[in-house]
């Protein structure tokens, strides 16, 4: 089975011979392909919700891999025992329910060498907490999907200088790597910054303090276009 660009970046991130878990798993797609592609691989689906977990055992069923990969309903990394496994990804979730997801269990945490997330939005949120809490940004990749550009982080522990600001929100690796949708992709979060300033000039009193703040943030990304 064929994954998408969005979930072929996030399984590109999951090392060889990794213990791994893809909470929120959906249909099982990722988790089964993570164990298809290395057979080494110890792999866990969870989904806090029955129905998905029922659709990722028929997904493995249907593909004579139900006794590859085990399915687990719980809620985030309560699915999961303490060093069980070594990576974990989370995929699809606003990035703001990725964090509560990782700080909920802190002992499960504590024992991943390595997170593989893929957020769809406060990204900046995300990867700040990151670096607040010892870990930082090794490698970051970008995929496009159905006309929308998605972010994939891959985040180890240890301690790092926290990026500024519009760092945080693109990705201080994207900056670097400047991959093929990198233009896109910073063309887009300019796009949603104009319109949020838009709708505040709209209002019967703007914040002018805010405006000039947000001023200065798109004048920053647009020097990340060169």
């Amino acid at each position: 089975m064929l994954l998408d660009d969005r979930l072929e970046a996030v399984a590109a991130f999951v090392e060889a011979g990794a213990a791994v878990a893809d909470i929120g798993t959906d249909h099982g797609y990722l988790a089964m392909e993570l164990k298809r592609r290395d057979s080494s691989r110890r792999v866990i689906a969870a989904d806090k919700n029955g129905g998905p977990c029922g659709a990722a055992r028929k997904t493995l069923r249907e593909n004579g891999m139900e006794q590859a990969v085990e399915v687990r309903q719980g809620d985030g990394l309560a699915a999961l025992a303490a060093g069980e496994v070594d990576t974990v990804c989370i995929a699809g979730m606003g990035g703001k329910l990725i964090t509560d997801i990782l700080a909920a269990q802190p002992e499960i945490f504590a024992g991943l060498k390595c997170v593989v997330l893929q957020p769809q939005n406060a990204f900046g949120v995300l990867r700040g907490w990151l670096y607040e809490h010892g870990w930082h940004i090794e490698d970051e990749a970008l995929a496009k999907v159905d006309g929308r550009v998605y972010q994939i982080i891959r985040s180890v522990p240890g301690k790092a200088a926290m990026p500024p600001g519009q760092e945080l929100l693109i990705g201080p690796v994207l900056l670097k790597k400047r991959p093929e949708l990198f233009r896109e992709h910073v063309e887009n979060n300019l796009e949603a910054l104009a319109k949020v300033m838009a709708g505040m000039r709209k209002g019967s009193s703007p914040d002018r303090k805010r405006l000039q703040e947000l001023e200065k943030d798109m004048e920053k990304l647009e020097a990340m276009l060169g």
